[in-house]
């Protein structure tokens, strides 16, 4: 190296040549060191290792860096205003023992129906961030067996595109042929890529109706959450219970997936330890978090709730008509026997008068009728 020092004198010829390269390579290490980018670089750069997705599968997908704009977790971050373009990249390791060849394409982003999100399929036709971001090579890419392959892409924003947050995705995807007769089977990774718009930031929350249903011992409640405003944000919510003594709180869920603008997310939550007689108020209430943001709180309508132990009542309701029934009838049956013992008693009385008159009892077969033939 020209720019290295030479050893001066008294040292050994050992020394003299030594020394000179040892210092080159200090000095060499230290301007790259102090060079403008290189300690972000080193810091925030490709490890040489694979990702930990990769240890699982086999492959994985982890951000290039291309420009130091990727976010923690190997997804994209970005904020560009409307008309910018960033170019960025990715590096798919191939774990197995045989050449793969990976579809790589970019993707729409939607709530998935079970919550949280899920890119869109290979091949339907792309709105957002999954047609502004455009793949410098082929979509099929093959990477040899134990090593890896960089695919590098950009994202233009088109023009007049409005401020706010904007959710798109990089999919890499390896389909394994059917066997014997069976079905493929395609494993896929996707790289979220968060896409910021600067401008006015509006964050709008809206709940539907809280509804309500039976479910067992208890109530299960649901609600709706729409973002209606312009950035993306998460969330965590909560039903909150009052009436017959401390108010308490029972969590909503699913919680901290997001929710893109324009979409929206269903809560459950369930209620137990519900009173047999009272009353009970319930109301839910969802605070959205913009990553790094603000927040916000919406509460949704109340529903009231009455409990009473209907079949408690009813049984209680029967066995009074019950009794009373059978006091009726109890009454009628002692009326008809008083009456009975008065008309015996009335009878008696007059044979003992008949008795006392010397006459004989009316039917008496001992008097026969005059004229008659017949003998007793």
């Amino acid at each position: 190296m020209n720019g290295c020092p030479r050893a001066r004198g008294g040292a050994t010829a050992t020394h003299r040549v030594r020394f000179p390269a040892l210092w080159c390579l200090l000095l060499t290490g230290l301007v790259l060191a102090l060079a403008p980018g290189a300690q972000a670089a080193s810091a925030a750069g490709p490890s040489p290792t694979p990702p930990e997705s990769a240890a699982k599968a086999p492959f994985g997908v982890r951000a290039g860096l291309y420009g130091l704009t990727t976010l923690t977790g190997g997804h994209f971050g970005y904020a560009l205003k409307a008309g910018a373009r960033i170019e960025d990249s990715a590096v798919i390791h191939n774990e197995s023992d045989e050449a793969r060849t990976f579809h790589v394409y970019a993707a729409d982003v939607a709530h998935a129906a079970g919550g949280g999100l899920a890119p869109a399929q290979e091949g339907q036709r792309m709105t957002g961030v999954g047609a502004w971001l455009k793949l410098d090579s082929e979509a099929a890419v093959t990477v040899r067996p134990k090593s890896r392959a960089t695919v590098r892409f950009s994202l233009a924003v088109p023009a007049g595109t409005p401020p706010g947050s904007y959710l798109g995705s990089l999919v890499t995807a390896l389909r394994t042929p059917a066997v014997s007769g069976g079905v493929n089977t395609e494993t896929r990774i996707a790289r979220l890529v968060e896409l910021t718009v600067p401008g006015t930031a509006d964050l709008q929350v809206s709940l539907s109706e809280l509804e309500h249903r039976s479910a067992g011992a208890g109530e299960e409640f649901t609600v709706t959450v729409r973002n209606t405003g312009n950035v993306l944000y998460t969330f965590a919510g909560s039903l909150r219970i009052t009436g017959g003594g401390s108010p308490r709180t029972v969590p909503l869920t699913p919680t901290g997936i997001y929710v893109i603008p324009g979409g929206s997310a269903t809560l459950t939550g369930r209620v137990a330890d519900l009173p047999a007689l009272g009353r009970r108020t319930v109301t839910a209430s969802v605070t959205a978090t913009v990553p790094g943001g603000t927040a916000k709180t919406v509460d949704s309508d109340s529903v009231r709730l009455t409990f009473f132990p209907w079949l408690i009542a009813a049984l209680a309701v029967g066995g009074l008509l019950a009794l009373a029934l059978l006091l009726v009838v109890t009454r009628r049956r002692r009326r008809a026997w008083l009456r009975r013992r008065a008309e015996e008693r009335t009878a008696l009385r007059a044979l003992r008068r008949e008795l006392r008159a010397g006459k004989p009892p009316a039917g008496d077969p001992r008097e026969a009728p005059a004229g008659s033939d017949e003998h007793p």
